[in-house]
């Protein structure tokens, strides 16, 4: 198995275990795993279909068992957005490069997941403002504090990944 196989399965681990485990708000590994995943593999429906199925299952679990309603939920009204959103990561992690040039293309996934999945919270029932454009942007500025978290876990679990390839492709020729 190779170096970046062993990192993409350690990905899809932790993005799963970091969904469904009390976390703070937007901490997980989602966004790592598809931007990582993207970026080292040649296939890029293979790593949409495994964020999507990652995304999928953890959603079942979170809306099923972990806060359990009337009915069962495969997926919740306006989750498009966040499967799109974690899509436009995929996309910026297989036109990333190394250095300076990655860590920008993280950012530009990281901006497109924020605006896509609040346009997603904005457009739902569940909205909490009016469905304008002053309610848009309120939308957008209450949804600021969970940017920050989401940002910080996806750069964190992304160097983490790269370290440890790093380090499996050192230890193999050890």
């Amino acid at each position: 198995m190779t170096a970046k196989n062993k990192v993409l399965i350690g990905l899809v681990i932790a993005a799963f275990i970091s969904r469904i485990v009390p976390h703070y708000p937007n901490f997980t590994a989602m966004g790592a795993l598809a931007f990582v995943g993207a970026s080292h593999s040649k296939n890029f429906l293979k790593i949409i279909a495994l964020t999507f199925g990652v995304l999928m299952i953890s959603d079942v679990i979170i809306n099923n068992i972990i806060y359990p309603s009337e009915t069962f939920i495969l997926m919740y009204k306006g989750s498009i957005f966040t499967y799109v959103g974690f899509t436009l990561y995929a996309l910026a992690g297989r036109f990333s490069k190394n250095g300076a040039k990655g860590i920008f293309a993280l950012i530009i996934g990281s901006v497109g997941f924020f605006l896509l999945s609040n346009l997603g919270v904005f457009l739902s029932e569940f909205s909490l403002f009016p469905k304008t454009l002053s309610g848009l942007f309120a939308t957008y500025a209450a949804g600021l504090p969970f940017y920050a978290p989401e940002l910080i876990s996806t750069a964190l679990f992304s160097a983490i990944a790269y370290a440890a390839e790093i380090k499996l492709v050192r230890t193999a020729k050890a």
